[in-house]
């Protein structure tokens, strides 16, 4: 675990004020939390950039990472999508929507460094199990993750399909051109309304699984209370609040 020093403190406090003073950023609050978590041993890599942030917060978080000589690694956002089914155009539209993105992985120890450069030269390409291992996130709730994306997938090209009358072609041009995607039929709707279910845990990031969110699952719940003790430092929260 970092020693981490007061005037450490004193930043890590500053940016989470700065963000809890604004209701707009508080989906952005979360990946906060999960720095938090890395530099207190919870979670043994950081993920900085899955979120739509204020450069001027990325510009801190990544300031105070290198003031406390993490490794800090950027690189495409990691996709962990089954792609089999699909049509091979497909996946490359999708891989290549993702390629533009860029994230910042940033952690304590080398090994997990190796591991983070591996997976970015194979362009963010990772089994859901190392992705969760990683992140430090539950596994049940990565696989949901992936599972939710599966759903979205198989919906948008189903109303691509449906749009070009069957026609492949015409299909990956209204993909390319960025065709509105609205569902209609029962089996389109279905899969969206799936797709885009979020389920938030208090403190963190990540999107909790049906079984997390509901209580069968214990994981998530484990999660936060590591969270909330080390988070409750800096914030004086009553634990899970």
């Amino acid at each position: 675990m970092i020693d981490l020093t007061s005037e450490t403190d004193y930043q890590l406090l500053g940016i989470i004020n700065w963000l809890r003073d604004k209701s707009e950023q508080q989906d952005v609050i979360g990946e906060v939390y999960d720095f938090v978590a890395l530099l207190k041993g919870i979670k043994p890599v950081f993920l900085l950039g899955r979120t739509p942030m204020p450069e001027e917060l990325i510009e801190k978080i990544l300031k105070l990472a290198l003031d406390l000589k993490l490794f800090v690694i950027e690189g495409c956002l990691w996709d962990a999508t089954a792609y089999g089914q699909f049509p091979k155009w497909y996946t490359e539209y999708c891989r290549g929507q993702i390629s533009e993105f860029k994230a910042w992985y940033i952690c304590k120890e080398e090994k997990f460094a190796m591991s983070i450069k591996k997976i970015n030269d194979l362009d963010g390409i990772l089994s859901m199990d190392e992705e969760a291992r990683l992140l430090g996130y539950p596994v049940c709730c990565v696989n949901a993750h992936y599972n939710r994306a599966h759903r979205y997938h198989r919906g948008s090209l189903s109303i691509l399909k449906r749009l070009a009358k069957g026609n492949e072609q015409v299909m990956r041009a209204l993909a390319m051109g960025n065709a509105q995607l609205a569902p209609q039929t029962n089996e389109e709707i279905e899969d969206f309304d799936f797709a885009f279910q979020i389920h938030t845990p208090h403190l963190g990031s990540w999107n909790m699984c049906d079984e997390c969110k509901n209580g069968i699952n214990s994981s998530s719940n484990e999660l936060e209370k590591k969270y909330s003790g080390v988070i409750e430092m800096f914030l004086k929260l009553n634990p899970m609040q």
